[in-house]
């Protein structure tokens, strides 16, 4: 466990990178999904990244209303339906064209991003304390009920098991039918707001609201645990996983960190303001994230910076990367921002709203995204 550590100091961009090399292992592993954006951060290992090329402008395709404002992150089935979640406590389904195909009222707000399994059943939380299975035609095919809020968006296994977190404290598995598989509780019996990543070996890693990654077996066994925040506030980020099985998660102390498989720290990015953006993580290993501090952050793999891009609001957002590396992110000044691979500003589109919804790239292109302005939008060419 012999470890060597190294400091770059950058102070003309304002944040201090630490990196620590620490013990990592290569497991490839092939995914392979059918909806375009089946879930929150397009698939099992949470990495953000579509296969598709985004929208080249900023030109408007259509926006369609709802009663309250969405904070939910939008999925795409394989007929490009368009699923999301609003305050207002329903689940839309809207066509590529924008148009209302069904609307399902739960018990709560649905804060919570959808997902779509293979035979099309939508999944998704709400603050009423359940899980949702919807059916593709907009009937309720079954609930799960928790003794807490579910904010956490839930993941879909390669098994077809569901995995999401409560405010209760525990992070359930289901099967596709409902059935409860196993439950985790954490010792702090925190809320779980974040999303479940599944790694190459089948570990599902979280973040509890006390700022502590978990890591558990596929069979929902603990593994090991580290804290990476202040046990004050909550802390939404969820991680993405590598292939090579490394953890990059965000923290209410302004620290994105890399952890290796084994649960040791690998490095360090201290952005100097709460980062509750999920990061983004790219094949090259390139780590996307917003931060508190109205930046946004493209990082190497060795923890050197690639590029930053300031706005005029805090992020909350998390990045969507295209296949030419072409980064999708709101900010809370409204705006959506398209930045291409080098850094630089390709288009931004304004709307009058927060925005804290993840986008989504369409296989068109289309970049699908809500805001508390009460609207899902669409932007392509």
């Amino acid at each position: 466990m012999c470890q060597r550590a190294f400091f770059k100091i950058f102070n003309a961009i304002g944040i201090t990178l630490i990196l620590v090399v620490g013990f990592g292992f290569h497991d490839s592993h092939a995914e392979s999904v059918e909806p375009p954006w089946q879930m929150f951060r397009q698939d099992l290992r949470h990495t953000g990244v579509s296969p598709f090329k985004g929208a080249q402008t900023n030109n408007l395709k259509w926006k369609f209303a709802v009663e309250k404002r969405i904070t939910s992150s939008p999925a795409i089935g394989v007929d490009e339906t368009i699923y999301f979640g609003s305050v207002d406590g329903k689940l839309y389904a809207v066509s590529p064209k924008g148009k209302l195909v069904w609307a399902y009222q739960t018990g709560g707000e649905v804060t919570s991003s959808p997902a779509i399994g293979l035979n099309g059943t939508i999944y998704v939380g709400s603050r009423d304390k359940k899980l949702y299975a919807i059916n593709p035609d907009g009937t309720l095919m079954w609930t799960y009920e928790t003794e807490g809020e579910v904010y956490s968006s839930p993941t879909i296994g390669e098994n077809g098991s569901i995995y999401f977190g409560s405010a209760d404290g525990n992070l359930y598995a289901t099967d596709a039918e409902g059935n409860l598989k196993w439950t985790f509780t954490n010792k702090t019996h925190s809320s779980i707001s974040s999303s479940p990543s599944i790694g190459p070996d089948g570990s599902i890693c979280f973040l509890i609201s006390k700022g502590i990654v978990y890591a558990l077996d596929a069979g929902g066994k603990f593994k090991w645990s580290v804290r990476i925040g202040s046990n004050i506030y909550q802390s939404f980020s969820s991680p993405a996983v590598g292939e090579d099985g490394i953890i990059y998660v965000g923290s209410e102390n302004g620290i994105v960190y890399a952890i290796n498989p084994d649960g040791t720290i690998k490095w360090r990015v201290n952005t100097g303001k709460s980062v509750q953006s999920s990061p983004a993580l790219d094949s090259d290993g390139t780590l996307y994230f917003g931060s508190y501090n109205k930046q946004i952050y493209a990082i190497n793999s060795n923890c050197t910076l690639k590029w930053q891009f300031k706005t005029n609001g805090w992020i909350e957002s998390s990045p969507a990367v295209d296949s030419e590396g072409t980064t999708y992110i709101g900010s809370t000044d409204g705006t959506l921002y398209a930045i291409n691979a080098n850094g630089g500003l390709k288009w931004s589109y304004q709307t009058s709203g927060w925005i804290e919804s993840s986008p989504l790239i369409g296989p068109d292109g289309t970049i699908y995204f809500g805001t508390n302005d009460n609207h899902l939008y669409a932007i392509g060419n």
